[in-house]
């Protein structure tokens, strides 16, 4: 039937002089039904007197529904056995038109309905009986596994009820979550091999043996212990796709997927990034490490073992790094800044109390050293002997300051007035051996990273700041250099010390 705009729009085209054939092409409709609306001069739309055909088997389709779940095709097969003449397009549009089948209402076309079902029907005798019939089998181990089993078990019991019940399987996998596949594979196991089957440990695949599973593993380390170039493979590492390609040539078997991930994992093998760590080349490591600890385990209340380092030149200007910070918008740290200053200094943090001495220098040279030296010579002059112990580096090692330092302690001795200053020597590139590299990377996080100084002073009465209160929590809390500030403890993990590589720590 037209529209009342459709029915308008003819009338008015058909006033401008355009003909039934025009109209009808250009709006997309019969020629009879332009021709009609002509004749008849109005754009209101006609009232129909059709014959409800329908309407005098209300009762009948009513309590046919009723019996048959709201399956349409079932009712009219059922009036047609009864001599009930009806197209089927006329049932259907006579049931929707007037609310007879409800989607939500039949658990034949409703997930939510064949899930209320599912969970109400064990109080229902007459269902379960009628079920019993129709599986012609005994239901209480489904409805056992139903009630108390796992998930994957209480899931394959309400497929198999489900279906026999007479919902369809895209309902039954929509009502249990489920995919289409999976429910139709768990119906299909329960009709051809029955119940023990179906609540088997594994049901989609065969179970590998140990044996198999043995082989298997052998056979891709094998592989992994050999280079890709060895089978003719253009790469340095070896990938999924190379493995299964070569697995294949080299033993005449394919293996899935999941499988050589599987094996892979279970022997221990991840996709790692090797990791550059810092290690000694010296060769006198050993040695030099022993003297270390010997020396923190035998020092007495009248000596002091000092860690030397310097930090910077830091320069003064506009820094990032981490901090509380929205996502948007980004904070920006300009690459090109004009620099206001550097900042360099020299410390030694006492292994014992764990406090730290600095002091700021214009370079790093050995004069720099020495003069810390005689600061902590100053600074402890009622001890009888301070050990240093400080990187390998040209400066700290240069003939100018040992010289000095051993003219130092002659004089020291001549004087018997203040302590000895004795070297003990880090072995070269050993610089996780030196615990003050930690208090100065936390001294950066702290004052430096996230800072705007607008001067090389204030960046300095910052770093004297942290440092005096980092001085006074030890004060207050003693503790000797350990755990705190690096995870190796010298005093208790002697011997957890390796050839150098401190991530084996």
């Amino acid at each position: 039937m037209l529209t009342k705009p459709t029915r308008t729009a003819i009338l008015r085209l058909s006033a401008e002089g355009h003909g039934s054939r025009r109209i009808a092409l250009l709006l997309s409709v019969a020629r009879r039904s332009v021709r009609r609306v002509v004749q008849s001069g109005t754009d209101e739309l006609p009232k129909l007197n059709r014959p409800r055909t329908a309407e005098p088997h209300r009762d009948a389709i009513v309590q046919l529904l009723l019996d048959f779940d709201g399956n349409i095709s079932k009712v009219h097969r059922a009036l047609f056995e009864r001599g009930v003449q009806l197209p089927y397009p006329t049932l259907r549009s006579f049931c929707r038109r007037n609310d007879l089948v409800k989607a939500n209402s039949s658990p034949r076309l409703s997930a939510d309905a064949a899930r209320w079902w599912l969970s109400h029907f064990q109080r229902d005798a007459k269902e379960i009986d009628r079920l019993q019939v129709k599986l012609g089998a005994d239901l209480r181990p489904l409805l056992s596994y139903l009630k108390e089993g796992r998930s994957r078990h209480r899931k394959k019991a309400a497929t198999v009820l489900a279906r026999a019940r007479g919902i369809p399987n895209t309902i039954t996998a929509r009502a249990l979550h489920s995919s289409v596949a999976t429910t139709r594979h768990y119906f299909k196991l329960y009709t051809r091999l029955g119940v023990r089957e179906l609540f088997a440990w594994n049901t989609t695949r065969a179970t590998p043996s140990a044996a198999e599973d043995r082989l298997k593993t052998n056979r891709i380390l094998e592989l992994l212990h050999n280079k890709p170039l060895l089978y003719g493979i253009n790469r340095t590492s070896w990938t999924q796709p190379a493995l299964f390609a070569v697995y294949s040539r080299s033993f005449g078997a394919t293996i899935a997927r999941k499988a050589l991930t599987r094996l892979l994992r279970q022997a221990g093998y991840r996709w790692r990034k090797a990791r550059r760590v810092l290690t000694s080349p010296d060769r006198c490591y050993h040695e030099k490490v022993e003297l270390l600890l010997t020396t923190l385990h035998s020092l007495t209340s009248d000596e002091m073992f000092f860690f030397l380092d310097e930090w910077g030149p830091v320069q003064v200007k506009k820094r990032g790094g981490k901090a509380y910070r929205r996502q948007y918008p980004v904070t920006e740290i300009p690459r090109h800044q004009i620099v206001k200053g550097s900042v360099s200094l020299v410390g030694a943090l006492c292994a014992t109390t764990n406090r730290v001495t600095w002091h700021f220098v214009d370079t790093k040279d050995s004069a720099a050293m020495f003069d810390l030296l005689e600061i902590l010579f100053n600074q402890y002059h009622s001890k009888r002997k301070l050990y240093v112990t400080w990187d390998a580096v040209a400066w700290h090692n240069s003939a100018a300051l040992l010289d000095a330092l051993d003219h130092f302690n002659e004089m020291t001795i001549q004087s018997s007035d203040g302590p000895t200053i004795e070297l003990v020597p880090l072995p070269t590139s050993a610089q996780f051996l030196n615990v003050i590299e930690g208090v100065f990377s936390g001294m950066k996080r702290a004052v430096v990273d996230n800072s705007d100084y607008p001067s090389t002073t204030e960046m300095k009465q910052t770093i004297s700041r942290h440092f005096v209160e980092r001085n006074e929590h030890f004060q207050n809390n003693p503790s000797r250099v350990g755990k705190k500030i690096w995870d190796l403890d010298f005093f208790q993990d002697v011997e957890a010390f390796r050839a150098g590589d401190y991530r084996e720590w």
